[in-house]
């Protein structure tokens, strides 16, 4: 009942939704005279009713057609909206003027007077301002009727006074202002706020899309211009006004600025034009027409290819200008490495004996990493200004190419004796720049290089850009120049062997979980860590090495996927068994950058309720990803959903203290480092009573990691750490052995609870 009510007076979410003012006005006519009839329905029957027994036929008459013109308004109000509404204004003027007219008492009739005030109201729910404006003028007629206060008399000497009329018409007017008026107001001021709201979001959504495209233009990382189609210079981004030397606006026109090679009119609107500046013709521009606005603006992009002009000089001498297109990189414009082996080549048999020289292979670190922090544009910025940058510092005889991605080549002709090549190694690597400033911000450079000499007896230029890459292959933070040891290769085709064995291991799911348990200081269970381990043609693989191998070669995202979807399923197992341990898994940071993996996690948390509860996030603090504000982002996304996060290897980072306010951990394990030397070594001792008491001042759960003795437990325990972890308690072992311990104890009619009571069975 209530929904055809609703249907009917177009109440439902999809009528309060619909905009159409014709739709509103509708449902507001039939709120008005639905609740009207319903509200006077009793003072009609009851002065009906007293009608009746005085004989006051015309009382009858007079409400029976008053309710049959309400009728007709509800019966049109279907199709005839605004007809409708005005049979409303007559039907309300006609009640004011039977009031005024038909009632012998003249107090009494003046109320009639003030029913007629509301035609201005309900003019302006329906019809235009000036129309309301109109009612309002013709109210003031029976104003000036009520100031003479005089009686009209009994003009068409019908009488409907009756004995209760004065509390009929009160009734009446009190029920038509206070409910019905106010309730078609509401309706109507109800679809014009939530219309408001609308227009408020649609505000903020457009804006955002402005500020979104806005920022896209200034920080594509190219020089772009937006223009008329006369070339009238409109907008120009910071680039673009720092490669045509642009101050103020209004800017010039294109033609004023440029000069098309080809002299082309309106050159600006083809795809391709190469043009160059008036004032400065040695720098030759590549301009690419983008796109066409619905304005009909065009968004043009300028690429500076000075540098591939020269090159286009350079390889004319060998017949190769044909080709220039496919020897140089786009973004840097410097050889890529089909045209550095070209030069290389060319090079080696220049002379009958060429000097000694040096190739080096340059790997910029970190650029992947900026890549999803500040977007691609900005890494292409990065390894635009430094391939600028460091040609310049370069000497000016060397062969310098972007061979690939973050990888560049070059080669240093010296002539030095056999025994310099690691010192000129080191010298270059101190020539490259160490920072750089992108797009206002700082950005810190950390390079890796191989090297390699180059000997007169030396042919194949393939064969000494693949040493440079074995050489760079042995290259790390700590030992970031590294020159090639044929003994090198042997080492780095085992390195590349186990990690093809790595892979598959991965992907057939042949790594093993095992479980150490961290305890309560008097020995109770109340957690567990997984710990991944592989056997290899049946011999054991320290998680050390195959960890730092797999994150050498980009499998530890896989590896963390396999171990998380492990652990997941032997929690599904024991929720089934009514075994309540929560289970650590260890992440190197990548893991949660990685789009893939975060959805996964965030998946697995959807399908099982209960997992954030029991599966801890352990991220390990000497991390560089640690450092991300991506990663800081993502991290509290997950402890928002519930996750425990604990920093892991707590005291052997770069940044600590900071850590435990980026980080939103709720727990930090204290490295084994610490725990080895008490309680002996005083220091350690007032460095772990120090980071327990912060630790308890942030309400952060310690763990103590690597306790192998009854007294380092105690002692722990005094400090005030009461959960611990190490081989005191238990090594790692296999997934059965601890459940096979967990369903023993089981048996002995053990009491198992939650993590969050006093505790759990004891080994």
């Amino acid at each position: 009942m209530l929904g055809r009510v609703k249907s009917y007076l177009l109440l439902r979410p999809v009528d309060l939704e619909n905009p159409d003012p014709t739709h509103w006005r509708q449902s507001a006519l039939r709120i008005l005279v639905v609740s009207g009839l319903l509200l006077v329905l009793a003072i009609s029957l009851h002065s009906s009713w007293s009608a009746i027994q005085l004989g006051a036929y015309q009382v009858l008459v007079i409400l029976a057609a008053f309710y049959a013109g309400l009728f007709t308004v509800l019966y049109y109000s279907r199709r005839y909206v605004y007809r409708s509404a005005a049979g409303l204004l007559i039907a309300v003027l006609a009640a004011g003027l039977c009031m005024l007219f038909f009632i012998d008492n003249f107090e009494l009739a003046k109320l009639g007077i003030i029913f007629v005030y509301t035609l201005p109201t309900i003019a302006m729910m329906f019809f235009t301002f000036r129309f309301s404006v109109f009612c309002m003028l013709l109210n003031i007629l029976p104003f000036l009727f009520l100031l003479h206060n005089e009686a009209p008399g009994d003009v068409f000497g019908i009488n409907i006074t009756l004995p209760a009329a004065h509390s009929y018409l009160h009734g009446l007017l009190f029920l038509f202002f206070n409910l019905c008026l106010p309730l078609a107001t509401a309706r109507i001021l109800g679809t014009l706020n939530r219309h408001s709201n609308k227009l408020q979001q649609l505000n903020r959504t457009i804006s955002q899309s402005h500020d979104f495209y806005q920022e896209l233009f200034e920080h594509n990382g190219s020089p772009t211009l937006l223009c008329s189609q006369n070339g009238r210079i409109i907008k120009a981004n910071s680039c673009a006004k720092q490669l045509l030397g642009l101050t103020e606006e209004p800017y010039p026109n294109i033609n004023q600025l440029l000069q098309c090679k080809t002299a082309q009119p309106q050159f600006w609107l083809h795809n391709d034009a190469t043009c160059h500046l008036r004032q400065q013709p040695t720098l030759q521009l590549l301009m690419k027409h983008m796109m066409l606005t619905r304005q009909r603006h065009h968004i043009l992009q300028l690429q500076d290819i000075s540098a591939i002009d020269q090159l286009q000089q350079q390889l004319s001498a060998t017949q190769q200008q044909q080709n220039l297109w496919e020897h140089y990189d786009r973004l840097t414009c410097l050889p890529n490495s089909r045209c550095f082996e070209q030069l290389v080549a060319g090079h080696l048999t220049a002379t009958e004996t060429p000097p000694l020289s040096l190739l080096l292979i340059v790997r910029l670190c970190h650029i992947k990493t900026l890549n999803q922090q500040f977007g691609y544009a900005f890494g292409s910025q990065v390894l635009q200004q430094f391939a600028v940058k460091a040609k310049a510092a370069l000497p000016a005889e060397t062969i310098f190419s972007r061979v690939r991605g973050v990888k560049f080549a070059m080669l240093v002709s010296a002539g030095f004796h056999q025994s310099q090549p690691q010192k000129i190694s080191d010298m270059l690597f101190s020539q490259l720049p160490a920072e750089l400033n992108v797009d206002g911000r700082s950005v810190v450079m950390q390079y890796q290089l191989g090297a390699c000499t180059v000997s007169a007896c030396e042919t194949s230029v393939e064969a000494l850009l693949q040493k440079c890459e074995i050489a760079l292959e042995l290259a790390d933070n700590n030992r970031p120049v590294v020159l090639f040891d044929p003994e090198q290769a042997f080492r780095l085709q085992q390195d590349y062997l186990l990690a093809v064995a790595l892979k598959e291991a991965i992907r057939n799911h042949n790594l093993q979980v095992y479980l150490q348990p961290k305890v309560f200081s008097e020995g109770k269970i109340c957690a567990f860590e997984a710990l991944c381990r592989w056997h290899h043609e049946q011999s054991f693989i320290p998680p050390d090495v195959f960890i730092e191998l797999a994150q050498r070669h980009g499998l530890i995202i896989d590896l963390s996927r396999v171990v998380l979807e492990i652990t997941v399923q032997t929690l599904a197992h024991w929720q089934q068994q009514g075994w309540y341990y929560p289970i650590a898994i260890n992440l190197a940071g990548p893991e949660l950058l990685d789009d893939s993996f975060f959805a996964s996690l965030l998946s697995f948390s959807a399908d099982y309720p209960w997992l954030t509860a029991y599966l801890q996030l352990e991220i390990t603090e000497t991390n560089i990803a640690v450092q991300q504000p991506l990663l800081h982002k993502r991290l509290r996304a997950l402890s928002q959903y519930g996750f425990s996060i604990a920093i892991d290897d707590f005291g052997t980072g770069h940044a600590s203290l900071s850590q435990l306010v980026d980080l939103p951990a709720d727990t930090i394990k204290i490295d084994r480092l610490f725990v080895k030397g008490i309680p002996h070594n005083k220091l350690q001792v007032k460095i772990l009573y120090t980071t327990i008491q912060l630790a308890k001042s942030l309400q952060l759960t310690v763990v103590a990691e690597g306790v192998e003795n009854d007294i380092q437990r105690r002692f722990l325990a005094k400090l005030g750490c009461h959960q611990q972890q190490g081989f005191f308690f238990g090594k790692p072992a296999t997934i059965n052995h601890w459940q096979q311990h967990i369903a023993g104890l089981q048996q002995q009619s053990l009491v198992f609870s939650p993590p969050e009571s006093k505790g759990l069975p004891s080994l």
